[in-house]
């Protein structure tokens, strides 16, 4: 494995630990206001989205995973950039995690407001798993052309 592969991985995992496993929580509605911190070993669910309202009133750090997990999509599309087979996955990937980034950052505009119900979009071990399969195809690939 190449240095560049082994950043889009570092970033890949880095998505992974913070959108899932390593999260806090926290309002914004009268000032930021730390509420709680835990941890996951296993990331579960793997999906979880709630569009209207929930029972989890505070906002979580996931973004700042989505946040890797876009900066690993970006990294791959330059990567397919001439491979067209691969390209548009690398982009349903970048834009699947814009959709994320975007729920996620209105959730916090709508605590900013007061008016937040607990709308959230937790795709973490999702995107994971997406990038992970990408990115093994795209290494197995290249391992045998060379």
């Amino acid at each position: 494995m190449n240095s560049r592969q082994k950043l889009l991985f570092a970033f890949l995992v880095l998505g992974l630990i913070l959108s899932s496993m390593i999260r806090f929580t926290f309002n914004v509605s009268d000032g930021f206001a730390f509420q709680d911190f835990w941890f996951k070993i296993l990331p579960l669910p793997v999906f979880d989205y709630a569009g209207h309202a929930s029972n989890q009133l505070n906002l979580t750090s996931t973004v700042l995973g989505y946040l890797f997990f876009a900066v690993f999509g970006f990294l791959l599309i330059k990567e397919f950039k001439n491979d067209k087979k691969w390209i548009s996955l690398a982009i349903g990937f970048f834009f699947l995690t814009l959709i994320a980034i975007v729920f996620e950052g209105s959730s916090i505009v709508q605590d900013l407001n007061s008016n937040f119900i607990g709308q959230h979009f937790r795709i973490g071990p999702t995107l994971f798993l997406f990038g992970l399969l990408v990115f093994t195809r795209n290494f197995m690939t290249l391992k045998a052309k060379s």
